[in-house]
């Protein structure tokens, strides 16, 4: 006895080995990505911003923390940028300046995108900052010398003088989210600015 195969209007007709996704798979995977994606992005970007605060506070502290020291210790300080990174210096024995290492005042790294955008108004570097043969960062960590210096503050003993504005940025929503951190003389000099809207 022979069966005849029933078919159904719904049932579709497998040819031979095709295989693959349909148009509506595809759609529904495309719509799942875009959700996730509108669901993490705005914590991504506060988070950013928050590490943003964190670090422009923590470069206020240190900057304030080296200028009590240098008034307490009869030693001045300096402060080195790179765009990734800073590091801090004193006069050792001799009138070399010597790189510090430890907390707080060892080489910073920036994460989380966050740089240093630019020191306005742009001070002028130090005859032994153009000479690499005195310059201590690079002897002490090769890889810093990829990373041109884009300026160093004194923080001499008397005070600050030099009038400096250092700007960190971050990625954000649309663009880069910045941080000011004023570097002045006289009390309270040392703060975050407001960014200019």
């Amino acid at each position: 006895m022979h069966r005849r195969q029933q078919t159904y209007p719904w049932h579709i007709e497998q040819r031979g080995d095709e295989r693959g996704f349909t148009l509506l798979e595809i759609m529904l995977v495309i719509v799942i990505m875009a959700v996730s994606a509108m669901m993490i992005a705005p914590s991504y970007f506060s988070a950013t911003r928050a590490s943003l605060d964190d670090e422009a506070k923590r470069l206020v502290q240190v900057l304030r923390l080296a200028q009590e020291e240098a008034a307490l210790s009869g030693r001045n300080y300096r402060i080195r940028f790179r765009q990734h990174s800073y590091s801090f210096q004193s006069i050792a024995r001799g009138g070399k300046w010597q790189t510090l290492h430890g907390s707080p005042y060892g080489r910073r790294a920036l994460k989380d995108g966050i740089h240093i955008v630019a020191i306005r108004p742009e001070p002028p570097l130090s005859d032994s900052s153009r000479d690499s043969s005195t310059n201590s960062d690079a002897s002490n960590n090769p890889d810093q010398e990829k990373e041109p210096l884009l300026a160093e503050l004194l923080i001499p003993v008397e005070g600050i003088h030099q009038v400096a504005d250092i700007v960190l940025a971050a990625p954000a929503d649309g663009g880069e989210a910045e941080r000011i951190v004023a570097f002045h003389p006289g009390p309270g000099g040392i703060q975050i600015k407001q960014a200019a809207p």
